[in-house]
């Protein structure tokens, strides 16, 4: 798989929105386009916002995330590997590069266990080792206002130019294929617990339920719905 996404957008447009960001976040597509931005929906493999701009100006490629989401991604590791795709697909377009991140330090440490010092140790790395920007948005709301404010101030693109966007993203190695799977099966936290313990696919899909209840995590319920998963004869 080559990983990359080549579209031609003969009507003029001012933002490219991630098909998938699109259709979790239908109220944000809505909201900009009330505000007059011309739209285009496709799926990138890269950033979840791509505002173009004329000709005289840098276009800006957004990874938008929620302050659960940057925990989550913080706590498998996935953080990084995104950062490091956002940056250097926004390189290949000479673009600039910005991690958007919606809500409330406050609510994530006083309904989660997490440590702020954690987050912001995170955000750290990710403004000064990876060079990616930070925006700070309180809702959703905001959010919309800025890429409003934001694809205004980029200007219009040419009406008789072929906007293409070319993102790639790298193949995943064996041992992330291998998560990922895993993943398929019980979400990120979970999968890494049942790959320490058993160690590859081929051991998880033999376990039985007695062995895989074993693993921190793994209910009865659970442990049963993973053992179908592997001994139930799938039908067209």
């Amino acid at each position: 798989m080559s990983g990359i996404i080549s579209s031609e957008l003969l009507a003029p447009v001012d933002i490219i929105i991630d098909s998938r960001e699109a259709a979790k976040n239908a109220d944000i597509v809505e909201g900009v386009k009330k505000k007059g931005l011309r739209v285009a929906v496709i799926a990138l493999n890269v950033g979840d916002y791509y505002l173009l701009a004329a000709e005289n100006k840098q276009p800006v490629l957004v990874e938008r995330k929620t302050i659960i989401d940057l925990a989550n991604s913080i706590r498998d590791n996935r953080i990084w590997e995104q950062v490091q795709l956002l940056r250097e697909a926004a390189a290949k377009e000479n673009a600039q590069p910005i991690l958007l991140l919606e809500g409330s330090f406050y609510s994530l440490t006083k309904y989660t266990k997490w440590n702020i010092t954690s987050i912001l140790r995170a955000l750290d790395e990710i403004t000064l080792k990876y060079k990616v920007p930070i925006l700070p948005s309180p809702n959703k709301n905001a959010t919309i206002q800025w890429l409003v404010a934001k694809a205004k101030s980029l200007g219009e693109t040419n009406k008789k130019r072929i906007i293409r966007l070319r993102v790639e993203k790298k193949p995943m190695t064996l041992n992330e294929r291998i998560l990922y799977v895993a993943e398929g099966l019980v979400g990120p936290t979970l999968a890494r617990k049942l790959l320490e313990h058993f160690g590859t696919l081929r051991n998880i899909a033999n376990a039985s339920i007695s062995e895989l209840m074993k693993v921190e995590g793994i209910g009865e319920k659970r442990a049963r719905e993973i053992y179908a998963i592997f001994n139930t004869r799938w039908q067209q």
